[in-house]
């Protein structure tokens, strides 16, 4: 596995803090069950699972200006990411769907049932470059 210099490691936090700040003042979109649970594992609680129901989620998120969308980075994730942005524009909310390959790029993410153990290795990592 390819270490991160101290440059990166120090440009990736500062950025990684900015969207942790946003999705602790955002409602999140994700996958299931393991995926809300690994977000509340690191602090990020407004999260409503999508998968058989995104017509409901969209529907409780109605007071909200702006939805993150964080499904997994394989293709049923980009499917649903897709649809979550269609079905919220119907309700005139703006959704964020980068923020999911971002994280994923930061984190070496895929699955965001595992978010919460990359960004604590993320962070041991950033210890150890210091």
């Amino acid at each position: 596995m390819k270490t991160r210099s101290w440059k990166d490691c120090n440009l990736s936090f500062k950025r990684l803090v900015r969207i942790m700040d946003e999705l602790k003042e955002s409602i999140v979109f994700v996958e299931g069950k393991k995926d809300r649970e690994a977000l509340a594992a690191i602090g990020i609680t407004n999260v409503l699972t999508v998968a058989g129901n995104l017509r409901t989620a969209c529907s409780k998120a109605i007071d909200a200006k702006r939805v993150i969308v964080l499904t997994d980075l394989d293709r049923r994730g980009d499917e649903l990411a897709k649809r979550a942005v269609e079905e919220l524009q119907g309700y005139s909310i703006n959704a964020n769907i980068e923020y999911r390959k971002i994280l994923g790029g930061i984190l070496n993410l895929k699955y965001f049932e595992d978010i919460d153990k990359k960004y604590k290795k993320f962070l041991e990592e950033l210890e150890n470059n210091n």
